[in-house]
């Protein structure tokens, strides 16, 4: 009776043995903190709307920030905990690459259909009890080649998380850039309007003329179906925000607290540089597949004898007082099969992959120097702008202005000043959603909020 319940319970273990992947995401969650300041959160209760999240219900009047965004894109975007579940997936099949299989029984009854004579009748059987001797140098190969696959999937899930930080920073910045564009559009359509009814009013004096009501009716009307269309920009800003935030596509905008754009100081690009180079998981993911490809031509090299099992063979024969034990042993010969098209499979990858990880290099490099120029840049451009462009502008509507009191300037003329200087403003708007654009894919190359690697190289960032 203890032998079978022994047995029973042999075969109940493996059904008890549960997948955890928990050391594995604490591993994924620390480096997140680390890189972006904002936790990831395992099977985390999504919700549909923003009220409804606990974190958010309480300072949502307040506004939102963009760290705070981020924040909710990584605890509730459905699509990254979808991503999460792959960690399950490659830690299961790691699970089953340490697995040995199972033992093997064979039996044979023979039993007679009909006796011809005397002594020809006889029932026996035969039996061979087997393991898997081949498994004691091809499974911890296996289970190598699954880690590596395990760790693969782990980085390349950190990517997404990296990609999804920047895609969010990116929407909330479209959001804010849309809001003040659709406000100078709505001051540039009053001023134009007004620019307008002073054409119209002089033209009774006959100091316009016809063309210039025209281009006028023409400039009011372009701005009219402008302001609808940026008013639709706004809608589908905040659509797409949202997505992200794993909310659903309400049309209520959400209140966003967070500037434009503020003052933003870059370490030396050389320290980026070496951090991307260093740290980017698609670095670590090249490497990583490196070190799978070397651990598979070790597992195929190991599979040239792919099946040598060993047991014992028993026969009983019941019509005669027979019966024996013996070794069983079972092996496939290498003659026509001997894996070495695998083998040489695998080695193909592993050069493969050398190159790969050469080009990884060059693309982080490219990643880094090109939104790295285009943002600096830029930011001469803002600064141009901010202490030059606008200023004169500024000047020139006071002046006009001025002497347009004394008669000196028409009103026409002023109001002409005023539309230049809203269309300069617009031109800078886009010039600060750009540059942020650009620094968060500047971000994005080096791998790590700008923020925290500042702090690291003692610089300083204002938001």
């Amino acid at each position: 009776m203890r032998k079978y319940s022994a047995i029973l319970l042999l075969s109940l273990l493996p059904g008890c043995t549960k997948v955890k992947i928990e050391s594995e995401f604490s591993k994924l969650q620390q480096k997140t903190v680390i890189t972006t300041g904002s936790p990831v959160i395992l099977n985390n209760e999504l919700y549909y709307d923003i009220i409804d999240i606990p974190s958010v219900k309480d300072t949502i009047d307040h506004g939102l920030s963009k760290n705070e965004a981020v924040s909710i894109a990584l605890q509730n975007n459905p699509e990254l905990q979808a991503d999460f579940q792959n960690l399950g997936i490659a830690k299961a099949d790691l699970v089953q690459a340490g697995l040995y299989t199972n033992p093997s029984i064979n039996s044979v009854f023979r039993i007679p259909t009909r006796d011809r004579e005397p002594g020809t009748a006889q029932t026996n059987i035969e039996a061979v009890a087997a393991v898997r001797l081949s498994d004691l140098w091809q499974v911890p190969l296996a289970k190598h080649v699954a880690e590596d696959l395990l760790e693969i999937v782990s980085l390349r899930i950190f990517s997404t998380i990296l990609t999804t930080v920047a895609e969010t920073k990116i929407a909330y910045d479209a959001c804010l850039a849309a809001e003040l564009k659709v406000q100078n559009t709505k001051d540039l359509f009053a001023v134009t309007r007004e620019l307008r009814d002073e054409i119209y009013y002089r033209q009774l004096y006959g100091y316009t003329s016809d063309l210039d009501k025209d281009l006028v009716d023409a400039r009011v009307s372009a701005l009219e179906a402008e302001l609808k269309q940026q008013e639709a920009n706004i809608f589908n800003a905040y659509i797409h925000l949202k997505k992200l935030l794993g909310l659903m596509p309400s049309p209520q905008p959400i209140k966003l607290v967070d500037q434009l754009y503020g003052n933003i100081v870059l370490p030396e690009f050389k320290v980026m540089e070496d951090y991307a180079l260093e740290n980017r998981p698609e670095i670590h993911i090249a490497f990583m597949k490196i070190r799978q490809y070397k651990d598979t031509i070790r597992l195929e090299k190991a599979k040239v004898f792919k099946v040598v099992d060993i047991g014992i063979g028993y026969k009983q024969d019941f019509d005669r007082p027979f019966a024996g034990w013996g070794p069983y042993f079972n092996l496939t010969l290498p003659i026509f099969d001997d894996n070495y098209a695998q083998v040489a499979r695998a080695e193909f990858l592993l050069k493969q992959a050398e190159l790969e990880l050469i080009v990884e290099r060059i693309r982080i490099q490219e990643e880094l120097n090109k939104p790295y120029k285009i943002f600096s840049a830029l930011e001469e451009e803002i600064i141009l702008y901010k202490n030059v462009v606008l200023p004169s502008h500024q000047r020139a509507i006071e002046y006009a202005y001025k002497y347009s009191k004394t008669m000196q300037l028409s009103m026409v003329t002023a109001l002409e000043s005023k539309v230049k200087f809203y269309d300069a403003n617009a031109e800078l708007i886009d010039k600060y959603y750009h540059a942020l654009r650009e620094f968060t894919h500047l971000e994005r190359a080096v791998g790590k909020n700008i923020l925290l690697l500042n702090r690291n190289n003692d610089e300083v960032y204002i938001s």
